[in-house]
């Protein structure tokens, strides 16, 4: 015998779920970044210039690091969202888990480049202009589930299919996000740095 919980969660649409979860994803993203945004405001114009072009100067290093073959080890806190959950429903677990994923660094991060992310909200000094850069960066994350959704469908294969395509490419995504990185160190030192 089911549940009424039970029952309800499997009558909840992928749709609502999605939709939920990426709301959810940019809502945390941009508090988030409100809050770093204000912490940066309380940094002088002229730390927050200096830090810019360090980080730029750090972010080609990291990244040119990646590149060639020797990635330096992630700073972050290696581990899933808890599967505990899942069992509170479908629609609050995307709720849940999409404000975690939003934030980012309350679980693993699969590249550098993220950290331009808090950082840019941080040097940003504005919390509107942090939220907006977070924001941006949470319904990237969000939205991303879409595309995981509807892809197969389109395609005409099997959800797991897609998700194996995509780990068999991790190292081309590694790949892009080092040369973003680089790219946006030397964009941000030639910027900042004059």
């Amino acid at each position: 015998m089911h549940s009424a919980r039970d029952r309800n969660q499997a009558g909840t649409s992928w749709v609502t779920k999605a939709v939920v979860y990426t709301a959810a994803t940019a809502l945390a993203a941009a508090l988030a970044g409100a809050c770093l945004g204000g912490l940066g405001s309380l940094l002088p114009a002229s730390v927050r210039v200096a830090l810019g072009s360090l980080l730029g100067l750090a972010a080609v290093v990291v990244g040119g690091a990646e590149l060639i073959g020797r990635p330096l080890g992630l700073i972050h806190r290696d581990c899933e969202t808890p599967q505990r959950w899942v069992h509170a429903g479908a629609v609050r677990w995307a709720a849940v888990n999409g404000a975690a994923l939003g934030v980012g660094a309350t679980s693993r991060i699969g590249f550098w480049l993220w950290y331009a992310v808090p950082l840019g909200a941080v040097l940003a000094g504005d919390p509107a202009l942090g939220a907006a850069l977070y924001a941006s960066y949470g319904l990237v994350r969000g939205g991303s589930v879409w595309a995981l959704l509807l892809l197969p469908r389109w395609l005409g294969m099997r959800g797991d299919q897609l998700g194996i395509w995509l780990i068999q490419r991790d190292r081309l995504a590694h790949t892009l996000t080092a040369a973003q990185l680089v790219l946006l160190g030397v964009v941000v030192v030639l910027v900042v740095g004059f």
